[in-house]
């Protein structure tokens, strides 16, 4: 098992070769020309999981990139719309996942395809004998296969599959040529990735023919295979090479071990001697050091010793400053540097540069001196392509890991032995000059630079010569900072130059070389700044708003225009940055954001040049908010907010509030003429915090702030008592603010102590009826009101003494009648609202009758009565808090005098008698049968079956009575007297959809024993109306209305209905003259 094995891993390099360079086996990438323009392209197919292919073929020059992506296995593609005399680049790259791996690679032109392929063929019809080939290779197949780069697949495939391989190589061993040993070592290994060189066609074939040479002196034995053969170079040239090894903490002790080895096996192949192959190393990070000179070691061996020996610097990666440390002290004659011997830098770094790395490289190819650029990992490309040699293609490598580097050393031996032998068997006097500097002292160099006149586009230098005149001066400047340096060659006679076209206010870097026919010597270096531009002088800002900005400056001479930059970053927004060009020294910047710095910079143009800015940073204001926060009209719910807005600009303004406790916020908005605002809801005796903001296109203004305490509801007010009777008390009082108050509670008791009576009232009524009182007692009656915020207001109290109701005194009879007694009294104190006189035979008490006379009379008169009778007469007061006692007389009437019918309800007419009351038409006299029943809006809530309507016809209100409800009311408390024979009944009515059916009295009068005898009824069925009436006999009149006016009363709309009874001296004391002479239908509005 060890045996096979060992003779596995000794395989592994040979089945690699033989992949990517084999001469006619299977890993060739093999090119077929169908036509002028198409191509076939055909390869080894790939081992393991993979995604595909993608293959690119570009043009040289000229044609557009064409590209084709395969997403199978199939390694072939067919590309068409080619140029048969154009060359191109064929890569082919491995698809794994997001990631490409180069594949293979090279160059070709269809027309020497087809060429190469043509000689081929004749060559096999002369009889050219198989085993010849190696020669061809070198010639016509050779331009076909050399000029093609190919990258292995990961070396993780070869080793998970080494059966496969050792079976596919048992099946090409018959077919392998004798020269693929050859061929197979000078291919690149595994993941190397070559750029290809910008320079002709003809200068990278002469150095593949180079090379090819160097590679065929070198050829192997089948002994020195099965050995390991070991490439060495033979040249003898003189070179100077020197080592720049990245010493960075990036790359770790393990991996600069890996470092060490690889640089062991490059040293290797060469020729290290004093006279020959000289070799010096500097390790670099943060900054350089040189571990040995170039004449520090004589032999290789000593070399490879000190390779050994080399210890890990760590640090930082300043390539720039390490390739400046080469030029400077590595390649200086006293550190073993000779001016005879070609040079040579190797750079081997595995990150990007922290300081500019392409200027110290460009000084250092400038003097003749070749770049080698070895990157690892997470070397920059690109900057690796920028600090090599010509061509790139030979001179920069890149691999993906540290341990790849070995793979490297086969190809970059003979790259660089081939360099070597090239650069040395060029004549001197083709060399480019090499600038190196060296110690020859003031024989050889120039001194005393001087550099004056020193404007923002020229500069004088002058210099003194070296005592041994040169033969040409070089001058090379170049901005410090970075930029291509420029040069100028002078005749060595000439000492003095001027510089000019450079850039203003920029330190340049100046250098002055003597050139000699055989040396150069050390150049003189001096570093100076070019002028500034006249920039523009006193900037400040002249107006400023809260979105425009106006700048002025004093002009800067000579210019030809001024570019104004203005930047900023307001706050949640982007940055904001505008420029703009004016040929006067003043600018308005408009469109800025409110509160927000900006930063604005003042150039004065030349042409395309420009001068140092002047620059200021100033903030525009604040949107302006509002002025004069002040408050008023406050109360326990609400505050109006005033203000005074502060710009025309203000589109409105926002008023905010919210509660000390945060339970209570709300918004308002209005518009921008608007200067107060009241906010309401509000609870009481709470403090509110208020912002005002002005609002504008911009955005809103910062807010003016006040805060505010609200009032304490308020209690009841102007609270008044009146006694209803003797037990009953009404209180009044005044609502301040009854929309807010949701009840209130109403409490009294007695001075005595006894338990206090409470009552709840709704908050939109004012009055209320206190029931159960004593007479003749104090009471202490209090209110209090409850608000929508749950707020108590103050408690208000009131003492009323109930009283009892004087009688009235002085009764005495008199204008005695046969029917008839008249009775006066004298009337008492406080306000009365009419008398109740009772009168009977003394002799029959149980005929009583009972009368009223109005509050404001003294004296009544009584009948009819019987003649010669006695009667007993009572007279009490009804005050508005109650009734009084009686005070009572006895009177007798007048003996008959002369006989007069006894009639039933006949009373002679007495018209002063009936009080006068307001209608309509004015002044009547009569009865307001609504206010004598109670139903008037102060006193209706008291009688059960009633509600008040929301309307109200020809100032009366209108009031609803409930099914099954009766409202009665004796005669006496209305009237003393029966009603006249000539009377008007007048009803303003509504019948509800829910009306009884059945016939019903809408008013009427009944005897004692509820008999009716006057009134009016109604039929919902018939849809009449009857009026009915006893006369003197006591004989029942009654009459019907039906006409169309009549039925509409029974539609549910208003009416209001006249009845007129009038005296007829006919037979039934009515009289008709037309349909409805005595009646009068007027519908009110709905």
């Amino acid at each position: 098992m060890l045996i096979r094995t060992c003779f596995f891993f000794a395989c592994l390099p040979v089945a690699s070769h033989v992949w990517g360079r084999g001469g006619q086996g299977s890993g060739r990438l093999k090119l077929t020309v169908l036509s002028e323009d198409r191509l076939q392209m055909k390869w080894k197919e790939t081992e393991g999981n993979i995604n595909g292919y993608k293959v690119r073929v570009k043009p040289m020059a000229g044609d557009s990139e064409q590209e084709v992506m395969l997403k199978t296995k199939t390694p072939k593609a067919t590309v068409g719309g080619l140029s048969p005399t154009k060359e191109y680049t064929l890569q082919v790259y491995v698809l794994n996942g997001s990631q490409e791996a180069l594949f293979a690679k090279r160059k070709f032109v269809i027309e020497d395809l087809k060429n190469a392929s043509q000689s081929r063929n004749n060559r096999r019809n002369s009889g050219a004998a198989p085993g010849k080939n190696l020669t061809s290779v070198g010639s016509s197949t050779a331009e076909q296969s050399l000029g093609m780069e190919t990258a292995p697949p990961p070396l993780s495939t070869i080793l998970t599959h080494p059966a496969k391989d050792r079976a596919e190589k048992k099946r090409h061993k018959g077919t392998q040529p004798k020269g693929s040993g050859e061929t197979t070592r000078s291919q690149p290994s595994v993941g190397v990735t070559q750029t290809p060189s910008p320079t002709t066609k003809s200068s990278q074939r002469t150095t593949a023919n180079v090379e090819r040479e160097s590679l065929g002196k070198d050829k192997p034995t089948r002994d020195s295979l099965r050995r390991g053969y070991q490439f060495q170079c033979d040249t003898s040239a003189m070179t100077d090479i020197v080592l720049l090894v990245d010493g960075s903490w990036s790359i770790g002790r393990n991996n600069f071990k890996l470092i060490k080895e690889f640089l062991s096996a490059l040293i290797s192949p060469f020729n290290i001697a004093q006279d020959k192959i000289r070799v010096g190393l500097s390790q670099y990070s943060s900054d350089p050091r040189t571990e040995w000179d170039l004449s520090a070691y004589a032999t290789r061996d000593q070399v490879l010793e000190a390779v050994r020996n080399l210890r890990y610097k760590g640090g930082n990666t300043f390539t720039g400053l390490a390739l400046t440390h080469v030029l400077e002290q590595n390649l200086k004659p006293d550190a073993g540097a000779r001016l005879e011997a070609e040079k040579l830098v190797i750079l081997l770094t595995d990150g990007k540069s922290q300081d500019d790395a392409n200027l110290a490289a460009q000084t250092l190819k400038n003097v003749g001196i070749e770049i080698f650029a070895i990157g690892v990992k997470n070397a920059d490309e690109a900057e690796l392509k920028q600090v090599a040699s010509e061509p790139l293609e030979l001179t920069v490598y890149n691999v993906l890991d540290f341990p790849l580097l070995s793979s490297l050393v086969g190809r970059l031996t003979r790259v660089l032995c081939s360099r070597i032998k090239e650069r040395s068997s060029k004549e001197s006097a083709g060399r480019a000059v090499k600038d190196i500097p060296t110690n020859t002292g003031p024989q050889l160099s120039p001194t005393d630079l001087k550099i004056s006149a020193v404007t923002s586009k020229s500069m004088h230098l002058a210099w003194s010569p070296p005592l041994s005149p040169p033969k040409k001066y070089r001058v090379v400047y170049n901005p410090s900072k970075g930029g291509t340096p420029k040069e100028v060659l002078l005749d060595g006679a000439v000492s003095s130059l001027w510089l000019s076209n450079l850039t203003s206010h920029t330190e340049y870097l100046v250098s002055v070389f003597p050139i000699y026919d055989t040396a150069v010597g050390d150049g003189l270096r001096g570093v100076t700044s070019t002028l500034p531009l006249s920039a523009p002088r006193s900037l400040r800002v002249s107006e400023l708003s809260h979105n425009s900005i106006r700048l002025s400056w004093k002009a800067a001479q000579g210019a030809t225009q001024y570019l104004v930059l203005c930047s900023a970053a307001p706050d949640g927004a982007e940055d904001y940055t505008t420029e703009m060009k004016v040929a006067e020294p003043e600018v308005l910047l408009d469109g800025l954001s409110p509160s927000t710095e900006y930063s604005i910079a003042v150039y004065a143009l030349y042409g395309e040049d420009a001068s140092d800015p002047a620059s200021i940073q100033e903030t525009t204001l604040a949107l302006s908010p509002p002025r004069y926060l002040s408050f008023s009209e406050l109360s326990h719910s609400s505050v109006r907010v005033s203000w005074e807005p502060a710009s025309l600009a203000v589109k409105g303004h926002r008023v905010t509030y919210v509660s000390s406790r945060g339970s209570n916020t709300g918004e308002v908005e209005v518009l921008g003429t608007a200067m107060s605002a009241v906010l309401r809801p509000l609870s009481s005796l709470t403090q509110y915090f208020i912002s005002v903001r002005s609002m504008y296109d911009e955005g809103d203004s910062f807010p003016i702030t006040g805060n505010v305490t609200t009032l304490k509801v308020p209690p009841p007010r102007a609270l008044k008592v009146s006694e209803l009777s003797e037990n009953s008390l009404r209180l009044h009082w005044e609502a301040v603010a009854a929309s807010d108050v949701v009840v209130y509670q109403i409490k009294w008791s007695t001075a005595g102590g006894e338990k206090p009576q409470e009552l709840s009232i709704a908050g939109n009524v004012a009055t209320a009826i206190l029931p159960g009182l004593q007479k003749n007692t104090d009471y202490k009656i209090s209110i209090w009101a409850y608000y929508k915020d749950g707020a108590r207001s103050d408690t208000v109290s009131v003492q009323h003494r109930t009283t009892s109701r004087s009688p009235p005194t002085n009764l005495f009879i008199d204008s005695e009648s046969p029917t008839s007694l008249q009775i006066h009294w004298k009337p008492p104190e406080g306000r009365i609202q009419h008398y109740r006189i009772t009168y009977s035979p003394v002799s029959d008490p149980s005929t009583q009758q009972t009368i009223m006379a109005s509050g404001k009379s003294s004296s009544v008169t009584l009948q009819p009565l019987l003649p010669d009778r006695a009667y007993k007469v009572a007279v009490s007061a009804v005050h508005y808090t109650g009734e009084s006692e009686s005070t009572t007389a006895t009177g007798r009437t007048a003996p008959v005098m002369s006989k007069l019918p006894s009639i039933r309800g006949f009373v002679p007419s007495k018209t002063e008698a009936c009080p006068p009351i307001s209608s309509s038409a004015g002044s009547v006299r009569g009865f307001d049968m609504m206010e004598a029943f109670g139903l008037v809006e102060k006193e209706y809530a008291s009688i059960k079956g009633v509600a008040m309507e929301p309307f109200v016809f020809s100032g009366s209100r209108t009031f609803t009575l409930f099914r099954d409800i009766q409202l009665t009311l004796r005669t006496s408390d209305v009237h003393l007297f029966a009603i006249p024979p000539e009377h008007t009944i007048s009803i303003l009515l509504r019948l509800l959809p829910d009306t009884p059916k059945e016939p019903f009295a809408v008013w009427q009068i009944t005897d004692e024993d509820f008999q009716p005898l006057l009134g009016v009824n109604l039929d919902p069925s018939k849809k009449t109306l009857t009026y009915f009436n006893h006369d003197y006999k006591a004989d029942l009149q009654e009459v019907s209305f039906d006409q169309q006016e009549v039925k509409k009363i029974f539609y549910g709309s208003f009416h209001k209905v006249f009845i007129n009874k009038g005296r007829n001296v006919a037979h039934d004391f009515i009289h008709f003259e037309t349909i409805m002479p005595s009646m009068c239908i007027v519908q009110s509005e709905e």
